[in-house]
């Protein structure tokens, strides 16, 4: 996930509509949003793992920013 999550966000404007590629960010966000707490939290440190096993650096910083772009470890879950 983490990595199709990163490849559409590098993706030039002419290959994804940036509305459409916005409209799935935040259905997704909504998605994960819903799930518990403690679950948010494993799926973030394995974006979080993903991002250290990736060799490309512009890559690798994209991912370490998923699990804050899609609010998994937003602190009013406790």
């Amino acid at each position: 996930m983490a990595q199709l999550i990163t490849a559409i966000d590098m993706t030039s404007d002419e290959e994804v509509d940036p509305d459409l590629a916005t409209t799935w960010f935040e259905d997704l966000a909504d998605t994960l949003g819903e799930l518990p707490p403690a679950d948010r939290l494993r799926l973030a440190g394995l974006f979080k793992a993903t991002a250290e096993q990736e060799t490309r650096s512009d890559v690798r910083a994209s991912m370490r920013k998923l699990p804050e772009n899609f609010g998994l470890e937003d602190e009013d879950d406790s």
